[in-house]
């Protein structure tokens, strides 16, 4: 389905003069989809497809992959965190060593990885979107058991055309792009073209360093963008060869989250193992009667560790002046951070060429394609900190024999012994790299007859190499991680990211497949088709990981070691096993003396059979029934960031069953209707797993059984000529039926939370003596709904034109509502987002000879505090009540992690064309 009722609106913002009988019918026009490797009518396909033509995107106002999902049902997509879902499959991980089950293509070729959906470019140089919906397997390759997204580029013209942009909108964004295209030759064409945006301004309010953040870029964010690239186009005999290269960059902030509830001042906040920032507001004078107040300053918090009165230095504005130490508990755009998060994309160069030979029964194409990035991102992943810079905390009074004997083993002055520590709590970051290319060659064979019997025949080999180095808790004020000792107190390894946890995952992909699809039309009127194919993946590398524990350990504290705490190395505690044994698809891990790195190697393999068999029913043109049968299919892959037990995760496949209807109305409405039922199994979900040393890991899991069914529908309605109205509905329900195994919730380890279900699983186990969480409880998921499935999803869009002598007026309105959402499979009030509702208005003013637009814009016009996800972090962990050995009810503290749509964006765009 497709908004393609709006073709006869959208030609008055076409490149090209329209026909003059162009708006003269209220009959709705075609659109041309590649979803089964060849051309076709959109109403002609089996398969739930939306597609977007440029000139609907001017007019609808769909300039980004969200606005995107706001017109596709089935559809979903999380923007802070770049992640596609399709009918509740999808990725929810930035590991790349796990693949996105919807695949994104761009003129033929498949971009696998984290960072390559971010430069998304405007109408100006991507002609048509598709959205396939359902698994995509057979003709799209290992990764597309969610659907796929296929961008296609526009082409060199043969007539001199050039168009220039400029527009300015609020939140201090500018941005301006041109194309020029025509011929070099009567066989020859080219294309150049560029653009770049600029966005200053900011839609939160850092009360920190003063520096506004977030915006209208990709991921929410603001800062610059600039996008250039160049095409060559060639008719030579029977051979057609078209040609693209691209580059892009990005440098932007990186700030989508308002966390709202209560930080207390607790010394070590739950799953940290550095000081807590918001302990160091304990020597700010009057912290107690301050709205933040000094829950967490002294008793068993405190952790026996008392800041030094007048050693805290920062602000301007300290935290604790806020309720709960949290300025978003107040106004949900402030928030504090004494350091600038920034997000880039960098050395950024794609190539991908389409060649086609004319055989006269068959075309014979190739599609190729080369990408290479380095993508970069330092924040702070608690998005808020106290405003503090450092402060200093009291050492005992008489030097311990501990220490003494550490000074002896590191050559330090054992005066330092009973000194105050200095605390740099920031900044403190996560510093987060993909280092990627990729390449990939795929050979069609493709019957043109007019024989009843159709055929594409294929081969396919793609290859990936990426590093991903993960620094987490990088404090390079703090020296100490840049020079840990040993757990036996002795001198170890540099470790010159300074940071507490230091990962790095380097790993190959090769993939290879061999496919087949056959239609063969029965009658006018029924038609079957099948597809197979054949597909083997093989991943291998190695990956590093070090774990530092800072001023935390018992006996290793401030109050223990004065200003000779050290940093402790407790990676051969933290990798447990993997010292000892090896696991499916990774060797036993040993300690590099020289770097103190726990390396390992990773080594894996997956094939698989996956295809579809369908009958179509055409009764009369303007009527399409399809039932299928499809198999879809991810490979596996490995948990990294940390060194785990069982890093190998299990391919995932899914059985889908579809049945659809597009049906066309006196050329005046238009329907399309699909009805599914799937068996996902093995779900590659990553969930937190908190180790022995408190460590909160994600690890990669398979839930055995998903059960997903829904109904999409898509409608246009023409009424009369100037008027188009549009509606599309989604019902989805993406259910666990059979987990597998029970699941640790670190946000709710004793199972206390609405919602938690232990049946069948194991209650926390808590020590009789210490009262002390020995086990945390596990939960049964059957029955939670997969993250990032909205059970249900409206939009509305209606376009209305008005024809003067100087030119035509579109008046376009927009309303999406998306229902309430887990943004966890834990399905709790802490991970459940509010239902989204939005309006947006967009007028295209276009001249009589078409020369020029002038667009002006309001998104989100009633300036709505709409979340676009939500999860829970626990920051202090339950209480257990030394009388009754039971957790004290309300005792843990848990935050919500929000993040937030953009609140009213409005600008206006000036289009100029040249022929």
């Amino acid at each position: 389905m497709s908004l393609s009722a709006f073709e006869a609106h959208a030609q008055a913002a076409a490149p090209a003069p329209p026909p003059a009988n162009a708006a003269a019918s209220t009959q709705l026009s075609d659109l041309i989809v590649v979803a089964e490797k060849r051309e076709q009518r959109l109403e002609t396909v089996p398969v739930a497809i939306s597609a977007f033509s440029a000139e609907q995107r001017t007019l609808v106002g769909i300039q980004s992959v969200q606005d995107l999902t706001n017109f596709t049902p089935g559809f979903h997509y999380q923007s802070a965190s770049d992640r596609p879902y399709m009918r509740g499959i999808g990725r929810n991980t930035d590991n790349l060593a796990v693949a996105s089950a919807v695949a994104t293509y761009y003129d033929g070729v498949y971009y696998g990885a984290n960072a390559t959906i971010l430069l998304q470019h405007s109408d100006l140089f991507i002609d048509t979107i598709e959205v396939d919906r359902g698994p995509q397997n057979s003709l799209h390759g290992a990764n597309a058991d969610g659907g796929t997204i296929n961008y296609t580029t526009k082409r060199p013209t043969k007539d001199f055309y050039a168009e220039g942009r400029v527009g300015i909108a609020n939140n201090e964004r500018r941005w301006g792009e041109a194309v020029v295209s025509g011929p070099i030759t009567d066989w020859l064409r080219f294309r150049l073209g560029g653009n770049i945006t600029s966005e200053t301004g900011g839609f939160f309010n850092n009360l920190g360093s003063g520096k506004d953040a977030g915006g209208s870029l990709p991921q929410q964010t603001a800062g610059q963008s600039q996008y250039i690239e160049g095409q060559i186009d060639a008719n030579i005999g029977k051979l057609d060869a078209w040609f693209k290269m691209s580059s892009g960059t990005m440098s932007a902030d990186y700030h989508q989250s308002a966390r709202f509830g209560n930080f207390p001042n607790d010394y070590q906040e739950n799953g940290s193992f550095s000081p807590n920032t918001f302990f160091g507001l304990c020597g700010l004078p009057g912290v107690a009667n301050s709205p933040g107040g000094a829950n967490g300053c002294t008793g068993a918090f405190a952790g026996g560790q008392t800041v030094v009165p007048g050693s805290v230095v920062g602000g301007p504005t300290f935290a604790n002046a806020f309720p709960g130490n949290n300025p978003a508990n107040v106004d949900p755009h402030e928030f504090i951070e004494n350091y600038d998060a920034t997000n880039k994309e960098r050395a950024n160069f794609q190539f991908a060429t389409n060649l086609t030979y004319h055989f006269g029964p068959a075309d014979l194409v190739y599609y190729g394609g080369y990408q290479k990035f380095n993508y970069v991102l330092n924040f702070i992943p608690t998005y808020t900190d106290s405003g503090i810079n450092s402060f200093q905390l009291a050492g005992p009074t008489t030097p311990s024999g501990t220490c003494l004997f550490l000074a002896g083993n590191i050559g330090a002055n054992a005066a330092g012994c009973t000194q105050p520590l200095t605390v740099f709590p920031i900044p403190n970051t996560t510093f987060f790299q993909e280092r990627d290319h990729f390449f990939s060659h795929e050979i069609n064979l493709v019957s043109t007859t007019d024989s009843p019997l159709q055929y594409i025949l294929g081969a396919y080999y793609y290859h990936e190499h990426y590093d991903q180095p993960v620094w987490a808790g990088v404090m390079p004020a703090q020296t100490q991680l840049a020079h840990p000792v040993s757990l036996t107190l002795g001198p170890s390894p540099v470790n010159p990211a300074s940071a507490v946890s230091t990962s790095d995952t380097k790993l190959d992909y090769d993939s290879w497949a061999l496919f087949g699809h056959v239609d063969y039309k029965i009658t006018d009127a029924f038609k079957a088709h099948a597809s197979l194919r054949y597909t083997h993946d093989h991943k291998f590398g190695e990956q590093f990981w070090r774990f530092e524990e800072f001023a935390v350990l018992a006996g290793l504290r401030p109050s223990n070691l004065g200003a000779l705490t050290p940093a402790v190395d407790v990676t051969p505690l933290a990798v447990g096993n993997s010292l000892t044994q090896g696991f499916p698809g990774a060797s036993i891990a040993h300690i590099d003396p020289l770097t103190g790195n726990a390396t390992r190697a990773l080594d894996a393999s997956w094939t698989a059979l996956t295809g579809d068999v369908g009958l179509d029913w055409t009764p009369d043109p303007d009527t399409l029934v399809y039932g299928k049968y499809s198999r879809g299919y991810k490979a596996g892959g490995f948990s990294t960031f940390t060194l785990q037990d069982n890093p190998e995760t299990q391919k995932e496949t899914v059985d889908a069953f579809e049945v659809g209807l597009k049906k066309t109305f006196a050329r005046t409405i238009q329907l399309n209707a699909a009805a599914f039922w799937y068996n996902y199994k093995n779900d590659q979900i990553p969930l937190a797993v908190q180790n022995a040393q408190g460590l909160i890991a994600t690890q990669l899991f398979n839930l055995k059984s998903v059960h997903i069914y829904g109904v999409e529908l898509e409608g246009v309605w023409r009424p009369i000529d100037e008027l188009a109205i549009s509606a599309q509905y989604a019902y989805l329900s993406a259910k666990v039926n059979d987990p597998g195994a029970c699941f640790e919730d670190t946000v709710d380890p004793l199972a206390q939370q609405p919602g938690a279900n232990i049946s069948g699983c194991s209650a926390a186990v808590i020590n009789t003596t210490t009262h002390a969480v020995t086990s945390p409880a596990t939960q049964n998921l059957k029955g939670n709904q997969l993250p990032e499935a909205p059970p249900n999803k409206v939009s509305l869009n209606a376009i209305y034109t008005f024809t003067f002598d100087p030119g035509k007026l579109a008046i376009s309105g927009s309303y999406i509502w998306k229902d309430k959402t887990y943004g966890s499979l834990f399905n709790r009030p802490y991970a459940l987002a509010p239902a989204l509702n939005q309006v947006n208005l967009r007028a295209v003013w276009t001249s009589a000879d078409n020369s020029w637009n002038l667009i002006a814009y309001v998104d989100n016009v009633f300036d709505k505090d709409n979340r676009d996800a939500r999860t829970g972090s626990l920051v202090r962990s339950p209480s257990i009540d030394p009388v009754t050995n039971l957790p004290v009810a309300g005792s843990g503290i848990v935050t919500l992690n929000d993040f937030l749509v953009n609140p009213r964006v409005y600008g206006v765009e000036l289009r100029v064309r040249f022929h």
